[in-house]
């Protein structure tokens, strides 16, 4: 047997070498890498723009101001009936639908008037029952108190007859006003009873039914109003009879009313305690392009002010707990103390330390401005900031200035 010894041969390995081409190659990596991520920098870094700020002189001038009180509320008709039968029957006939225009004692249904008129019937025969009797008594020279009480069987049969024929008259449903037919919750056949009742809504003729809800609903579409509440901060400067500039989606123009009423119990109160308490507005003319529900913007006026001396409130500040402004005479500066009365929104009475010609400065400050995007633009902020400020009592301006007084322009 032969033995053969084998041994392995080990492979020698092979050492990695850095060319100068391999190390021109690594070099061009990592600039490629770093000049993407500087790139990538440039192109995502926040943006800062610094504040900027804008100035601008205005004239100190009289004139007459205003005080607004603003509420949203909604529209509705100023006339509205809700009209039921008032006797018991079955229904024979309705004669409209929803959206119907109907005029002031037009059918809008009937029942079977059959036993209702068998009760005329019987009250008829009653009268001349009675008055046959009364007759009689005469005639046999009845005592004064037989008399009396004939004429009185006649009076109650008179008057029984009398209900009679309205309850048959009253078999015919018809409209207490003008308008335009809302709803109708009535079918043939349906049968009506008649109930204690009590008077529709908005000066309706008719009484209320069984059912709870009304057979038919009229509404007058051309009489309108606005229902809306204010705070306690605006309760008592609202009152019945101030002027009210009133827009709606529906309308183009603004419409006119007035102040029907205001209400001294809280309406609803917020989980604040904030109460609201109820404001009536009533539209002035006829309007036939308006709709129940719609709602409704009213600016209400509560004062108007004849020659009184104003600054935009933008331009009072306080320093060293002064009212102060910047009063500009021949391009030069200077600080002058003031007294401020009644906030007109974007104005501000002055009482005392200006008068009608003078010139104040007013500045506003755009704050700065951070962004993220490299495509983002930079506009809007001297028209917005800088007109805002002026007319549109954004800042600096807004809130009552220091001494202040009134609640204008809200």
């Amino acid at each position: 047997m032969t033995t053969e010894n084998t041994e392995a041969v080990a492979t020698p390995r092979r050492r990695f070498r850095m060319t100068p081409k391999r190390w021109i190659g690594l070099a061009l990596a990592i600039a490629l890498l770093a000049g993407a991520g500087v790139g990538t920098y440039l192109l995502l870094r926040p943006k800062t723009t610094a504040a900027t700020t804008f100035s601008r002189t205005v004239e100190v001038a009289k004139g007459t101001q205003t005080q607004t009180v603003t509420l949203d509320g909604t529209l509705s008709p100023r006339t509205q009936s809700d009209v039921n039968f008032t006797v018991s029957g079955t229904v024979t006939s309705v004669k409209v639908t929803s959206g119907d225009k109907v005029t002031k004692g037009q059918k809008l249904a009937r029942i079977d008037d059959s036993e209702l008129q068998n009760a005329v019937d019987l009250a008829e025969a009653n009268v001349t029952t009675a008055k046959a009797n009364l007759s009689e008594v005469y005639d046999n020279d009845g005592s004064s108190a037989a008399i009396t009480s004939a004429k009185a069987q006649v009076t109650s049969a008179q008057a029984a007859l009398a209900s009679a024929q309205d309850d048959l008259d009253a078999a015919v449903l018809r409209s207490p006003i003008s308008g335009t037919v809302a709803s109708v919750n009535l079918e043939v056949g349906d049968t009506v009873g008649s109930s204690s009742g009590g008077s529709g809504s908005s000066g309706s003729a008719s009484t209320t039914s069984s059912t709870s809800s009304a057979q038919f609903v009229i509404i007058g579409t051309s009489t309108w109003k606005v229902e809306g509440s204010v705070g306690a901060a605006d309760l008592g400067s609202v009152k019945a009879g101030q002027a009210v500039s009133v827009t709606t989606d529906a309308t183009t123009d603004p419409l006119t009313g007035t102040v029907a009423s205001v209400g001294i119990v809280a309406t609803s109160t917020s989980d604040d305690g904030t109460a609201t308490f109820p404001v009536v507005i009533t539209l002035s003319g006829t309007h036939t392009d308006l709709y129940s529900g719609t709602t409704a913007t009213a600016v209400i006026t509560t004062g108007t002010y004849d020659d009184v001396l104003t600054v935009p409130t933008a331009a009072i500040r306080t320093e060293n707990g002064k009212t102060v402004v910047t009063k500009v005479t021949d391009g030069t500066n200077s600080t002058v103390e003031v007294e401020v009365g009644t906030v007109f929104g974007s104005s501000t009475q002055v009482t005392s330390g200006l008068s009608e010609g003078d010139t104040v400065l007013i500045t506003f400050t755009r704050p700065s401005s951070t962004s993220t995007s490299s495509t983002e633009q930079q506009g809007g902020g001297f028209g917005g900031g800088f007109g805002g400020g002026l007319d549109g009592g954004g800042p600096p301006g807004g809130g009552a200035p220091p001494g202040g007084t009134g609640q204008g322009g809200r």
